[in-house]
C-alpha cells in the first residue's frame, strides 16, 4: 500500500513540476495540440517544417484549396502555433517557435519512420 501512494504522490509532484498549479496552462497545451491533431493542418505543419512560405506554396505543396487552407492557417495562427507577415499582395506563414518545430518533429518520428 506505502509503495502506491508513493507512486501517487510522484505522479502529482510530476504534474505539479510541468504545468504549475494554473488550469490555464494545461488548457493552453490542450488547445495547442488539438489544432495540431488535424490532417491537414499536419500537413502544413510538413511543409513549413524547413521555413516560410507563401499561401501559394502551401496551396501546391498540401493540394488543400485556398479557401480550406486560409481557414486551416487561420485556426493555426489563432492558437500561436503559427505566426504569418504581409509582402505586397502576399501572406507569409511560420510556424511560431523552435519548440512547436520540435514537437512537430517527435510526432513525425513517432508516427512517420
Amino acid at each position: 500500500m506505502k509503495k502506491s501512494v508513493n507512486k501517487n504522490e510522484a505522479l502529482k509532484c510530476e504534474l505539479v513540476q510541468l504545468f504549475g498549479e494554473q488550469e490555464e496552462n494545461i488548457e493552453t497545451a490542450a488547445q495547442c495540440l488539438k489544432v495540431m491533431s488535424h490532417p491537414a493542418r499536419l500537413r502544413i505543419l510538413c511543409a513549413l517544417r524547413g521555413g516560410e512560405q507563401t499561401v501559394q506554396n502551401l496551396e501546391y505543396y498540401t493540394e488543400i484549396k485556398q479557401t480550406t487552407l486560409s481557414q486551416h492557417l487561420s485556426l493555426l495562427k489563432s492558437r500561436g502555433v503559427l505566426v504569418s507577415r504581409r509582402e505586397a499582395t502576399y501572406s507569409f506563414y511560420r510556424i511560431s517557435s523552435d519548440k512547436i518545430t520540435e514537437l512537430f518533429d517527435v510526432i513525425k518520428e513517432v508516427y512517420c519512420t
